[in-house]
């Protein structure tokens, strides 16, 4: 590959697969996406250990290595709240299976600190991997795109990211972050509940407010025919035109990875 010193590798880490991307910040179209299925549940010392240290590509001197990590277990913490000393407390008071290493991410725009946890045996081995690589939580870019996307109707909005187990659901106001949690839904009915629950506990309008919906599931066109009984506005963010990823259909591509590539965190 020429020039890798030129192009930022991103590798998504998540339960059930990962995978990777890269991309050449200066160049327009130059996105390459690959991923990996890995066994159930994900064998981090099969299938991703093999395949970063059997192939040379892993090993090039990129401009930037981004770790991507998909974890449930995480929270918000508004900075005028925040504490280095304290978020040991914070995990532990809200996961009683709390096993891994806190790591946390700033988002200015929301100002406010996300912590999750990541397994150690996923730190570990990505710290030796690689030269100073940086952890990012998924709902780090995910948060800062809909910021900067944020309607000046004074509209409130729900996004919805469809997953194969479960949704993530992140609401805002304006310029404002209200709330984001990660639901596990294998089914049309718990997806549907999780997602009218949170419209209700918001108190969202159905005439003025709206919801996105993004990412893919065996139930996703049944779930848009339901929600459309309840809800009046519904949408479908697209990836920015400028990002086209060679080797792998659009719609396969984890939104908060297009995400980070147009908020370059």
């Amino acid at each position: 590959m020429e020039d890798p010193d030129r192009l930022i590798l991103t590798i998504y880490t998540g339960s059930e697969y990962w995978s990777f991307s890269v991309y050449n910040p200066e160049e327009t179209g130059s996105f390459f996406y690959n991923e990996l299925n890995g066994e159930k549940p994900f064998d981090m010392n099969g299938n991703f250990n093999e395949s970063i240290f059997g192939h040379a590509f892993f090993s090039l001197p990129f401009l930037k290595v981004r770790i991507l990590n998909r974890t449930s277990n995480f929270t918000f913490v508004p900075d005028t709240f925040y504490n280095d000393e304290c978020k040991e407390d914070f995990i532990k008071f809200l996961f009683s299976d709390h096993k891994g290493l806190i790591m946390t991410d700033s988002l200015t725009t929301a100002r406010m600190k996300i912590l999750y946890l990541l397994p150690e045996n996923i730190y570990s081995f990505i710290k030796h991997s690689f030269s100073k690589p940086d952890f990012i939580h998924y709902s780090t870019p995910f948060i800062s795109y809909f910021l900067k996307k944020r309607s000046m109707s004074g509209s409130r909005q729900i996004i919805v990211n469809l997953q194969e187990n479960g949704l993530d659901i992140f609401c805002f106001s304006r310029e404002t972050f209200l709330m984001g949690n990660y639901f596990p839904a294998k089914n049309l009915q718990e997806a549907l509940y999780y997602i009218l629950f949170t419209w209700k506990q918001l108190q969202l309008n159905q005439l003025d407010d709206y919801i996105q919906i993004i990412g893919n599931s065996l139930y996703k066109s049944e779930l848009i025919d339901q929600l459309t009984l309840y809800i009046q506005h519904i949408r479908f963010p697209s990836f920015p035109s400028h990002i086209c990823f060679k080797g792998i259909e659009t719609e396969r591509i984890p939104f908060e990875l297009a995400a980070l590539t147009v908020c370059e965190l």
